[in-house]
């Protein structure tokens, strides 16, 4: 009975836009609210309760066996890779306790700012960012870093533990680029202009229609669309 219920909010879900491989691992107390359109994989959901919800922007899309921890904002036009894993705490088990034992330490619990990740950031496979972090609109994180602290707008990092490679502009067109806040615009346009061209990007004015994305909640497990 419980799969037939799960299966009925994953297609409540994909009609109004957001495809989710599987709600199962989404643990009930949880709260997710997901701009429309977003492609979910199959996910390990377990947001704190001090966390009041996590919101995911338009056009993202989360790959399968991922993990979202305490994490509370990922931006729109994201592209978050297979096997990572997104708010990790530092201090799970009472390291300042006789025992790090679950057993002996159940009144522990941890405390931690979550991560919040720009718009249009990419993360390759395996990689693994702490909680309190803060990843910057544009960067890029590699296949298999663990990010600890803060990646700057437009950086690459890689590595365990990660290090900046380069940034992949000068900083005139990460800027222009931030400036820009072209995230926030209608995708008719988004798509009509040329993404290739950094230097001219924006320069004809053509960003003029602010984007109005639909939501739908996701809370104990169940999907709600909000107007």
């Amino acid at each position: 009975m419980l799969h037939l219920f799960e299966q009925y909010q994953q297609k409540k879900a994909k009609f109004y836009g957001v495809k989710l491989n599987n709600i199962h691992r989404f643990r009930p107390t949880s709260t997710l609210q997901i701009e429309v359109p977003c492609r979910i994989g199959d996910l390990v959901v377990d947001i704190p309760p001090t966390i009041d919800k996590l919101i995911i922007g338009a056009y993202t899309y989360i790959r399968s066996d991922s993990e979202l921890l305490c994490v509370s904002d990922i931006g729109r036009f994201c592209s978050i890779g297979r096997n990572v894993m997104l708010g990790l705490t530092p201090r799970n088990h009472p390291i300042d306790w006789v025992s790090t034992s679950g057993h002996v330490s159940q009144g522990y619990n941890e405390k931690c700012q979550p991560l919040t990740i720009g718009h249009d950031v990419w993360i390759a496979h395996n990689a693994v960012i702490m909680a309190g972090v803060s990843i910057g609109h544009g960067a890029v994180i590699g296949c298999n870093a663990v990010i600890t602290k803060d990646v700057a707008p437009y950086q690459i990092v890689a590595g365990n533990p990660a290090k900046a490679i380069r940034f992949r502009f000068p900083p005139a067109q990460v800027q222009a680029l931030l400036d820009s806040k072209w995230w926030q615009y209608d995708i008719k346009q988004l798509q009509a202009m040329n993404f290739e061209d950094v230097n001219n990007f924006n320069n004809t004015g053509q960003l003029n229609i602010r984007a109005v994305y639909k939501s739908i909640l996701i809370k104990n497990k169940r999907v709600n669309f909000l107007s």
